[in-house]
């Protein structure tokens, strides 16, 4: 009888230990995610704590590989994806100096890049107001067109852009033209540059990002960007789309409360060139869908 006693006793300080290791390891799933690649881990940190629509603000992204990480076989691109109710917001490719393809164990690669966040709130819808929950994920896509490899992946909190962000101001030199767009959509309006066409930039007093970003549909044409009466930059470009971003100011108030940002080309093409449906032949140099200085 003492013997089968003791043999329960044992049994109940066994079962009562075995408990917290059981509850621990029901617990562990949902806070340990596997990596998907093998020794390698993905650190990425947003410049702004505050993200809001229509936001430019920059990425560090840190690639570190462990002694277990083995070489890709595949000649992999890292790309990052915003995405909201199956939009993509933005997507851009965030490969370091060293392509992934030639990514070594026991090393850290490192790359810094500037996102665009673009406007999507409704200011006027209440649903909005609060802000909208996107997805921000790093993926490895490769050209074969398989399946995208998620590294990072973070639920974001995008706010509506702040009420008091300074306005741009389009002076002369600009040719407006309204374009018919979808049957679901409005017509959409469409800012060009002449030979040289002229912003005006709220100073804040404070640094500031300043983003120019359009289509060119020229051969070859170089542009030369000015603030106030200083060259900031002059580039040249291809067809295509082109986004160009500096980090300016600050600026002191006291002689600058206004900044003019000035865009000149070098060459003009007539709009019915590039819409052989448009009846407008005034000569443009490059679109501008949007100058940001914030």
């Amino acid at each position: 009888m003492e013997l089968t006693q003791l043999r329960m006793r044992n049994r109940l300080r066994f079962f009562t230990a075995l408990l917290p290791l059981m509850a621990l390891c029901l617990f562990l799933p949902a806070c340990i995610e596997k990596q998907p690649v093998r020794g390698l881990a993905v650190n990425a940190i947003l410049s702004d704590r505050a993200l809001t629509d229509d936001l430019v603000t920059g990425l560090k992204v840190k690639y570190i590989t462990t002694a277990a990480f083995r070489p890709f076989d595949k000649d992999y691109r890292v790309v990052a994806l915003a995405s909201w109710r199956d939009k993509i917001l933005f997507r851009e490719t965030l490969d370091p100096e060293t392509p992934p393809v030639k990514w070594q164990a026991g090393r850290v690669y490192e790359v810094e890049k500037y996102l665009y966040f673009p406007e999507v709130i409704d200011p006027f819808n209440r649903r909005m107001s609060s802000g909208i929950k996107i997805e921000f994920k790093i993926v490895l896509e490769n050209g074969s067109g398989s399946e995208s490899v998620r590294l990072f992946s973070r639920e974001i909190k995008l706010l509506p852009r702040p009420a008091d962000s300074p306005d741009v101001v389009f002076l002369e030199g600009w040719e407006r033209l309204i374009r018919p767009a979808e049957a679901s959509a409005r017509p959409r309006s469409e800012y060009w540059t002449t030979e040289r066409a002229v912003c005006l930039l709220k100073n804040t007093g404070r640094p500031a990002l300043l983003m120019i970003k359009g289509r060119n549909y020229a051969d070859r044409v170089t542009v030369s960007l000015y603030l106030d009466e200083g060259l900031l930059e002059e580039f040249q470009l291809g067809p295509g789309e082109f986004r160009k971003i500096y980090p300016v100011g600050p600026f002191p108030l006291t002689t600058d409360p206004e900044i003019y940002l000035t865009i000149a080309v070098d060459k003009t093409i007539t709009l019915n060139e590039i819409y052989p449906d448009c009846q407008e032949n005034s000569r443009v140099g490059v679109r501008v869908d949007r100058v940001y200085f914030r």
